[in-house]
């Protein structure tokens, strides 16, 4: 598992790098060239959304995304569970029927070119199917840990 974390953290650290080389492309072509580079847009809009996907299925994967706690905190340990389980099936429920959505939606696209680079446009549209695979599998996994080791003591670790 730990190989698969640093795996992960080295392909967003790089898609972000290479985000931010197309963009500086992007501005020096513009100011510097007659013409400006037109498929550095293209590709810059294809990198933040992989990073934006991905990025969440990254925070998914240590419950780090906001929460509202104030009422949850009130009931006991139990109803937290529950709740917990609840809120964590939903989550599952949500991302597998996106997931499914957005790789029929990549599929019905694969032979439409991108109009810069001339790529298939399901490239950019598989980037909600994949992350929500991630985040149905971490949403699997955060059900079976909480059910064999309970909730977590600290809040920073609990989307609840």
């Amino acid at each position: 598992m730990r190989f698969l974390r640093h795996a992960e953290e080295a392909l967003l650290v790089t898609l972000f790098l290479a985000a931010f080389c197309v963009l500086i492309a992007q501005v020096l072509s513009r100011y510097l060239l007659p013409y400006p580079l037109a498929w550095t847009e293209e590709l810059a809009r294809f990198l933040f959304l992989w990073i934006v996907f991905l990025g969440a299925a990254y925070l998914f994967r240590g419950n780090n995304h906001i929460a509202i706690t104030f009422f949850i905190d009130m009931f006991p340990r139990r109803v937290r569970l529950a709740a917990y389980v609840a809120m964590q099936l939903c989550i599952l429920l949500f991302v597998v029927t996106v997931a499914w959505l957005g790789f029929d939606l990549a599929w019905k696209v694969r032979k439409l070119p991108t109009i810069a680079m001339g790529i298939s446009s399901a490239w950019e549209y598989a980037a909600v199917p994949v992350a929500c695979a991630l985040m149905a599998v971490r949403s699997a996994a955060n059900v079976v840990d909480v059910s064999r080791n309970g909730l977590p003591e600290t809040r920073e670790s609990s989307l609840l």
